[in-house]
């Protein structure tokens, strides 16, 4: 019986046949209804299409500080046909006034200034807020990434930091139902470390760990202070790290100690709790100059916000004393299917008056969700619910005397989220909704421009 025949050609036929029927359905209509079912155009070259117009969407300008510039240079005449300007509510309890005065400070006096960056996975592993912090650190000082969770999902990606810990913690969030019984921390997480037994206060007990290292990066090489914050503690809870062991107690919701006595490259936190608490975060700060805390919450609308412990955000406040809040959500809660938005300008109102009670000298920016692509008849273009979404977020903004930035706007507006993914220079991923590395420096550089000009408009008031 001679060897079968070799077939090796067939699934390259398959293939070839399979791309040639595409080709020729891409020039054929083959849209339709059946009851509830609805089919799609197929356009196997819709990429390619796509190409011509979108080297048609501009970038916008990024404005400089005026301060720095020319009153006869053309950045002041962008600045004042720019759409996505800061718009600041309300007098002097709103907006940035506060924010900008403690600026001021900082600079005069090498204060601290501290901005808590909430948002969703749009600046997951420090996106964004990484460039922020690198600019307003090298204008006015300071060092560190601040607020560090004790587990983080993206420890791996993120660049600004080394971060490890071990497998034993228990962790809730603003999605568990939990209860009060423990109670969350600004992170929108509390993490509770497993108990030991026996009398072992040293690094060898078998207990849950953290760890953090510096990075090759100005301002990040090295820890001056390591703080950690936990909550209701009995004397029987320890940690301990290079410095020495530290007994955990206190009565308050929320607790400091100071891990280290000197500037430290990096650090390991070994916690030997006898009974059960609630540990919150660790802060990787300087003394002065500016810090940045990146707040994220992977496919958070910004709504369970509101599920934060107000005991913990406001004792949390009394250490950290926050000066500005920047929420940047959205992105989770634009549906094309939804033409009715109130329910979201409902619940992000009820989220902004938690954080005034919270936290009620600190400055609150908006942030609107920036442009989500959508593909309607081979056309990747704006999820018509973009603009809606971003109109709602502005009148929470103004219905509260907050300030408010339309990154939409600020990325082009009208299928710039196209352009970002398919230019010349790629700054977002073929999810058409997140930024790469590239366009969250660029939007955390156009961030940064947008205050400073406001910030230099807001000293020459003085």
């Amino acid at each position: 019986m001679g060897a079968p025949p070799n077939r090796l050609h067939e699934p390259l036929l398959m293939i070839l046949s399979a791309a040639i029927a595409l080709f020729v359905l891409s020039f054929v209509n083959t849209e339709f209804s059946l009851g509830y079912y609805k089919t799609r155009k197929v356009d196997l070259l819709s990429e390619i299409r796509s190409k011509g117009l979108l080297a048609k969407v501009p970038f916008p300008d990024i404005v400089v500080n005026d301060s720095l510039i020319s009153k006869t240079n053309k950045a002041i005449l962008l600045k004042k046909k720019d759409k996505s300007n800061i718009v600041q509510f309300g007098d002097s309890i709103g907006g940035l006034h506060n924010f900008f005065a403690s600026l001021v400070q900082t600079q005069k006096n090498k204060g601290k200034t501290r901005i808590g960056y909430f948002g969703d996975s749009m600046i997951e592993g420090d996106l964004i807020s990484q460039d922020l912090r690198s600019l307003l650190q090298k204008m006015f000082g300071g060092s560190g990434v601040g607020f560090m969770p004790v587990t983080s999902i993206v420890a791996g990606f993120r660049q600004s930091v080394r971060h490890t810990f071990s497998k034993n913690w228990t962790e809730y969030n603003m999605l568990d139902n939990n209860g009060a019984e423990h109670p969350l921390g600004i992170s929108g997480h509390v993490f509770i470390p497993v108990t030991t037994a026996g009398g072992d206060t040293t690094a060898n007990a078998a207990g849950s760990w953290v760890g953090f290292a510096g990075v090759s990066r100005k301002c990040l090489e090295k820890f001056e202070k390591v703080k950690l914050y936990y909550g209701k503690s009995e004397a029987l809870n320890y940690v301990s790290c290079g410095s020495g062991v530290k007994r955990l107690n206190g009565d308050a919701a929320v607790n400091e100690v100071l891990l280290n006595e000197y500037p430290v490259q990096n650090i390991r936190v070994n916690f030997i709790a006898k009974n059960s608490m609630d540990v919150y975060g660790f802060s990787l700060e300087s003394d002065t100059g500016v810090l940045v805390d990146n707040l994220s919450f992977r496919g958070n609308s910004g709504m369970p916000l509101t599920k934060m412990s107000y005991n913990v955000l406001n004792g949390l406040n009394k250490y950290m004393d926050y000066d500005l809040l920047i929420l940047q959500y959205g992105v989770n809660v634009v549906n094309h299917n939804v033409k009715d938005y109130s329910f979201y300008e409902k619940g992000m109102n009820a989220v902004v008056k938690h954080l005034r009670l919270c936290f009620p000298r600190t400055s609150i920016l908006v942030v609107s969700a920036g442009d989500k692509g959508y593909r309607k008849d081979g056309e990747m273009g704006t999820d018509p619910a973009v603009p809606l979404v971003v109109e709602a977020q502005k009148k929470v903004a103004k219905d509260n005397n907050c300030a408010f930035w339309n990154l939409f706007e600020a990325m082009g507006g009208e299928k710039s989220m196209a352009h970002w993914v398919e230019g010349d220079t790629v700054y977002a991923n073929k999810d058409y909704t997140h930024f790469n590395f590239r366009g969250a420096n660029r939007i955390g550089t156009l961030l940064y421009n947008k205050l400073i000009s406001e910030y230099s408009d807001y000293k020459k008031k003085l």
